[in-house]
């Protein structure tokens, strides 16, 4: 049966979690859905209906920038190390940012709440659940931000005014990921992915054997890809209808990304990053020291880059070999993201961020106040933006 929330003992966030969520009884915020706009841009298609349009996002709309999980900016340069603002939150900051096509930066912080920033750094509004907000949030088109929280549900808040809230049986650690026809999915510690319309209403769920805190990747076809704590790798159809198609040493806590031909790869708590092949045969496994949490990014060129526990970052060509490694100061959870050059930003345990060149040459590392388990996101300027568990969220231009 579903049990507690767990995260990976590799983070200090185990110990801050509750024994299970506690959402019985627990009721979403009453706020009375908003006829206030959300963000438009004049003559802007991309504006348009519930979901994602068009197939080069120069925004970063969710965790992992697009459906496929990439996380590669196609047109933003690299970022340099001049901070440009640091905006402060009341509690740590574990959620990954989202980026909007106007700039405005979406993160969520455990005192609950979900943040919209300005480009400036300027509060636009916030957001209260009633629990934790570990969860990533994804901006659809017409300005809606989905994101979950350890309270036990799934929000859709526009303008900072709630529209609905729709429970998911156990707490969110998964982000959602967001269709281009709107649909959202996303996991739970209620061991199931839930297929949400949006309207709020639940087209189907799919039953896991173990919780859920990984990211689903949407690809081309409709079908869904995720991981979950019971060591499979699932794909579940447009229909809801799903099976395991991989079964790793160890829980899958790393969100899938998938290439242009259909490769997926995904980190397990076994140490390895796997690719596997469009129909689900293992093209090779690649072996790091320890449990990967951090989801692989894709370069431009097919190069996959990804954090370990071991304290480094690989970067291992298309084939499996190696290209290179950069070794930080502590395990490496965040995700890495890339700008269209093949600069890599990614967080490390030991409370930096770290630039590195795609040759593998470390350009520049800036020191928080805290772990860094947020992954970076890149706007289309190339601003980085990242959250720490000192509570705050910094931007690097």
């Amino acid at each position: 049966m579903p049990g507690r929330c767990l995260v990976s003992p590799l983070t200090a966030v185990a110990l801050l979690l509750f024994a299970g969520c506690g959402v019985d009884g627990v009721l979403p915020p009453t706020s009375a859905p908003s006829g206030a706009p959300g963000a438009t841009a004049s003559g802007d298609p991309r504006f348009v209906g519930p979901g994602m349009r068009g197939d080069v996002l120069p925004h970063w709309p969710m965790f992992r920038h697009d459906a496929l999980h990439t996380a590669a900016s196609p047109v933003a340069p690299a970022a340099g190390a001049a901070l440009k603002w640091i905006f402060e939150t009341k509690g740590q900051v574990w959620s990954s940012p989202a980026v909007g096509l106007d700039g405005t930066v979406y993160v969520g912080s455990l005192d609950h709440s979900l943040y919209a920033i300005s480009p400036a750094g300027k509060l636009s509004w916030s957001f209260e659940t009633f629990g934790y907000v570990y969860s990533s949030p994804a901006v659809a088109g017409d300005g809606t931000v989905y994101v979950g929280s350890v309270d036990g549900h799934l929000y859709a808040v526009r303008g900072g005014k709630l529209k609905w809230a729709v429970p998911l049986q156990n707490c969110a650690f998964s982000s959602p990921a967001l269709g281009r026809d709107g649909m959202v999915y996303v996991g739970s510690n209620g061991w199931q992915l839930d297929a949400i319309s949006p309207d709020g209403e639940i087209a189907w769920h799919f039953a896991a054997r173990g919780p859920i805190s990984a990211t689903p990747a949407i690809l081309g076809n409709g079908h869904v890809v995720f991981g979950s704590d019971d060591t499979w790798l699932y794909s579940v159809g447009p229909d809801g209808k799903g099976v395991g198609v991989f079964q790793a040493r160890g829980p899958v806590r790393s969100s899938p990304a998938v290439g242009r031909d259909g490769t997926v790869y995904f980190g397990a708590e076994d140490g390895q990053l796997y690719a596997l092949d469009a129909g689900g045969a293992t093209r090779w496994v690649f072996s790091t020291g320890s449990a990967i949490q951090s989801s692989p990014a894709i370069a431009a060129d097919g190069t996959i880059v990804v954090g370990s526990g071991d304290h480094h970052v690989y970067a291992i060509f298309p084939d499996g070999r190696l290209k290179w490694k950069v070794k930080t100061g502590g395990p490496v959870a965040s995700s890495p993201a890339i700008a269209a050059d093949g600069t890599v930003f990614v967080g490390s345990d030991d409370g930096t961020v770290w630039s590195i060149g795609a040759g593998g040459d470390t350009r520049w590392t800036y020191k928080t106040g805290g772990t860094v388990f947020s992954s970076p996101a890149i706007a289309a300027d190339g601003t980085v933006y990242v959250g720490s568990a000192d509570g705050r969220v910094y931007a690097f231009r």
